[in-house]
């Protein structure tokens, strides 16, 4: 557990001067991370960082060899909130280029909400029901129960650009703030495990 504690800290405190820390992976599926630091909005209000979203998507992403992009310096404007940004062209050009078939969009939530994780799908426009129920039964079987769906968080300016714009799945991810405190690295674990053995098994699937 203090190797995976070490590493996840090392990829949370990983920085360069790029604005976006970019891989491109062998199978069709991309994670991102656009809240990994305190940003500004246009409307000159500030959004909070979301802690260890950056080293999850950098983990999962490196174990999985799965595409990800991860926004790693304020440029002034919130992806998930503005509706044309350079994240999001990027992601685009992602998508088309490597034919990406699945968007994991890793967000934080406080701790006092009455969830766990939950899966904002724009009321279930966005992703294939198998598809969220085979992440679901993923995060049920690394010991997290308590999953909901698209209340409060039914997904942002990101999900909606994908599916407007796309006929790639896209979900965004809200992972309560204990699955993300580095002095219990178990949950963070947990967290990791799931999913990594749900984009193992999604590219088992659709790799054939």
């Amino acid at each position: 557990m203090e190797e995976f504690k070490d590493r996840i800290l090392k990829l949370e405190d990983s920085y360069n001067d790029l604005a976006y820390i970019t891989k491109i992976g062998e199978n069709k599926v991309l994670i991102t991370a656009p809240h990994t630091m305190l940003q500004m909005h246009e409307d000159g209000s500030y959004k909070l960082s979301e802690p260890f979203t950056k080293a999850i998507a950098l983990y999962v992403g490196s174990i999985t060899n799965s595409s990800y992009l991860v926004k790693n310096k304020d440029t002034g404007i919130d992806p998930n909130h503005s509706i044309k940004d350079t994240f999001k062209s990027m992601l685009l050009d992602i998508i088309k280029d490597q034919d990406i078939k699945l968007i994991i969009d890793i967000h934080g939530a406080k701790e006092d909400r009455d969830f766990d994780i939950e899966f904002g799908t724009l009321n279930n426009l966005t992703t294939d029901f198998s598809v969220i129920k085979e992440l679901e039964d993923a995060f049920n079987e690394a010991g997290i129960k308590n999953v909901s769906y698209n209340e409060p968080f039914k997904g942002g300016m990101i999900t909606k650009t994908i599916y407007e714009n796309t006929n790639c799945d896209v979900m965004q991810i809200e992972i309560n703030a204990k699955y993300r405190n580095i002095e219990n690295p178990d949950n963070i674990m947990q967290v990791c495990n799931a999913l990594i053995n749900f984009i193992n098994q999604y590219t088992n699937i659709t790799s054939k």
